[in-house]
């Protein structure tokens, strides 16, 4: 036997091998030791699993039907295990196998974006995929989720492909492109933000309104698990979130509602990202509008509007110019203030920092009236200001004359 015809024979043994265990039919133990048993020898291989009592005959000649159909090129070694699984499971011929319409279906390129983006980053196989796809059909489950039962992906890599397959939605990443970020994710342990970049996507613009989902579970409503799945059922029907979430059961119309209107709010910000969180659990448990739970933040968003006109942050003219005339209902002032933009939404957070503060008596009036301007008049954000504000403060208090205080300098000028 010549050195071709050699490494052919043990090519064809290490295949058989290959489909057999990758088909689930016999254990790798088993199939590795008749393997070297058999002197890595296909034929001698299947005689000895049969004598064994591993495989019936008809097993035999399908295993070597499958190992034929990869030499020629026909399938692919994973697609030639699933129709051997299939032809184990349901007694059939392996041609016959090969003719139905689970085999078909397989043989051309996933349909399904989750299955494509896990498939290109090399994180599941075909046969891994093609038999989850058929799990999900059966069970009525997502393809996500038969995944994670399975313990094939985690939730990460779940949500991160869910994540990725939403940029390739909106055209900001191309499927492949997405793909390599997982892959960056998974194999290399780079972050999310750090894996885009690697991709070529150096700015990510940061979100001041958060995902609806991501509100949903940092309130308590829902869990991160069903977040996930609904994000999936939403990027396969085309279907918003929010439907998804209401026709799932996992939120009523009226907490629904309320989470909308909240994402609104934070980004303008009206209310804070826990005051959201707060009220939002609140809704979902008495149920109750959000309107009626809302009062509560009215004294805060007074004291807001209060502090930046005493600030000299926003004036009465341009709060009339901002809401045509002045209502005086706090609320909407703020966020004609913000849809305005006669003041940013970062301006807005500052403001509501400094009434926190104040109420706690972190700081005085004075103080944050001077912080306020000094943000407004820079563009720094609050805690910048306070940093600089108190420098300057002990700055001019060691300028003083030794034994001096700031009064009697007063009195001496």
């Amino acid at each position: 036997m010549n050195m071709y015809s050699d490494h052919k024979r043990i090519k064809r043994a290490s295949l058989l091998g290959q489909v057999i265990t990758t088909a689930g039919i016999v254990d790798v133990e088993v199939v590795s030791e008749t393997y070297t048993s058999s002197d890595r020898d296909a034929d001698d291989m299947g005689r000895m699993l049969v004598t064994a009592g591993y495989l019936a005959d008809a097993d035999r000649r399908a295993a070597l039907e499958a190992v034929y159909e990869v030499e020629s090129g026909n399938l692919s070694p994973d697609q030639a295990a699933y129709a051997l699984k299939f032809a184990y499971d349901n007694c059939l011929p392996f041609a016959a196998a090969l003719e139905s319409t689970i085999m078909q279906a397989i043989s051309i390129v996933n349909p399904n974006l989750l299955g494509e983006i896990l498939l290109a980053a090399h994180l599941v196989s075909e046969f891994q995929l093609a038999v989850a796809m058929e799990q999900a059909r059966d069970c009525g489950l997502t393809l996500g989720r038969v995944l994670l039962l399975t313990q094939i992906i985690s939730i990460p890599i779940l949500e991160s492909s869910v994540e990725l397959l939403r940029m390739v939605r909106d055209q900001k990443l191309l499927l492949q492109s997405a793909a390599d970020v997982l892959r960056y994710c998974v194999f290399e342990h780079k972050t999310f933000e750090e894996s885009l970049k690697a991709v070529g996507m150096e700015s990510i613009e940061e979100q001041t309104r958060p995902k609806l989902g991501a509100l949903l579970t940092g309130a308590g409503v829902i869990a991160d698990f069903d977040a996930i799945n609904a994000a999936e059922v939403g990027l396969e029907t085309c279907k918003p979130i929010g439907q998804v979430f209401h026709e799932c059961g996992l939120v009523t119309a009226l907490v629904l509602r309320a989470a909308l209107k909240l994402q609104s709010m934070i980004e303008t910000a009206l209310v804070s990202i826990n005051q959201a969180y707060e009220l939002l659990r609140q809704v979902h448990n008495l149920q109750l509008p959000l309107e009626d739970l809302m009062k509560e933040l009215d004294q805060l968003k007074s004291k807001m509007l209060s502090l930046l006109i005493q600030s000299g942050a926003v004036s009465q003219d341009e709060i009339s110019r901002a809401v045509g005339f002045y209502c005086g209902e706090a609320t909407a002032v703020l966020q004609a203030l913000v849809e305005s933009k006669t003041l940013t939404p970062q301006l807005m957070r500052d403001c509501a920092r400094c009434v926190a503060l104040l109420e706690h008596g972190k700081i005085k009036w004075e103080i944050a009236t001077a912080a306020i301007i000094y943000c407004k008049r820079t563009g720094t954000e609050l805690q910048e200001a306070l940093t600089r504000m108190q420098t300057d403060s002990n700055q001019r208090l060691h300028s003083f004359p030794q034994g001096m205080s700031p009064a009697m300098a007063g009195g001496a000028a």
